[in-house]
């Protein structure tokens, strides 16, 4: 097998052998023995020693390395490695590899400006529902809102086992924005994973919580997994290189769903100031002439229910109603 046909097979495994950039991702995070390695999992360090004819001491050794650079992935029960599952993962993994060359974050930065958008679009077509969803903004919601417990933010930290920080694999490749990297909140299993791999941090639930805040303060969406069960990630999202959010606002892709909520302005209490309308992502708020003076306006079709726009109103003017019903967060599988 010639070491083309290796990059290409692997790509093909995410379906993605069209681009020649992940091709060349995958060359520079893996060499062709270890590509071969992946190529023949998934199995343990003694099912894949047999299928590739090395030692197993030699196999251990290259597998221990593979999940350093986020290729490969080891089932804590079955002792199974297996490799990165989509592009997605394949993403988030090895742009987090600690010794990665600026030259792959770069080339990681060239794939979603040209090729994530498309991308997206083809996930979208497989998938019965965004992969992810909004956490709305603990303090834009009522006490009469049916706020559920995978819906806010402090119960989920409250009920995590284990929680680690990572940084935003979109900020690190990207960073236009500007805003904070560190941000990235990862529960149990995940946080097992990042702080085993030494690509996170474990941190306790006040840090945790300090955190999200100052993401707020930053004007960092939270997204999580779309499921009524979360035991993975809080992420903390920009609209500038999420590759969500980024491509969600320029492209209507739907990648990321909204949460159950949506912004409702008290045209008494509003002043008109527009904070709001500068910190929406969505373009779903605007300023219009009221009655007697401007008022906020906003768009429902384009609300995503963040609640990002009410912590910076100074009159305490929006507040957010339920528009979705519990069924439409999906069970998890």
């Amino acid at each position: 097998m010639s070491e083309t046909n290796v990059y290409q097979e692997l790509a093909d495994k995410l379906m993605m052998g069209h681009s020649e950039t992940i091709k060349r991702l995958f060359s520079m995070v893996a060499d062709e023995k270890e590509a071969k390695l992946l190529l023949a999992m998934p199995g343990t360090a003694d099912d894949l020693a047999a299928a590739t004819g090395r030692s197993a001491d030699d196999v251990k050794k290259s597998l221990d390395l593979l999940f350093h650079k986020g290729l490969a992935f080891v089932s804590g029960n079955s002792g199974k490695y297996r490799m990165c599952r989509d592009i997605v993962q394949f993403h988030d993994a090895t742009i987090l590899w600690p010794e990665a060359p600026k030259e792959f974050h770069n080339l990681w930065k060239e794939f979603t400006d040209k090729e994530w958008g498309p991308t997206v679009k083809i996930i979208e077509s497989m998938l019965p529902g965004p992969p992810t969803r909004i956490i709305p903004v603990a303090a834009a919601l009522d006490a009469k809102n049916q706020i559920l417990h995978y819906e806010n933010v402090k119960e989920i930290v409250e009920s995590a086992k284990r929680i680690a920080v990572t940084k935003c694999t979109c900020r690190v490749v990207d960073g236009k924005c500007g805003l904070p990297v560190e941000v990235c909140i990862q529960i149990n299993r995940a946080a097992d994973y990042a702080i085993t791999r030494g690509t996170g941090r474990e941190i306790d639930k006040k840090e945790a919580m300090d955190i999200i805040r100052k993401a707020e303060e930053a004007g960092l969406v939270h997204v999580t997994m779309n499921t009524d069960h979360i035991d993975h990630y809080i992420c903390n999202c920009c609209s500038d290189c999420c590759i969500g959010l980024r491509y969600m606002i320029s492209q209507g892709t739907k990648f990321v769903s909204p949460s159950r909520f949506q912004a409702v302005v008290d045209e008494d209490a509003c002043v008109g100031c527009e904070s709001c309308v500068d910190r929406c992502y969505f373009s779903a708020i605007s300023v219009t002439n009221g009655k007697d003076e401007p008022k906020a306006v906003v768009d429902g079709e384009k609300c995503v229910g963040c609640g990002l726009c009410s912590i910076v109103c100074p009159s305490e003017a929006i507040h957010f109603d339920e528009v979705r019903p519990v069924e439409f967060i999906p069970k998890a599988p």
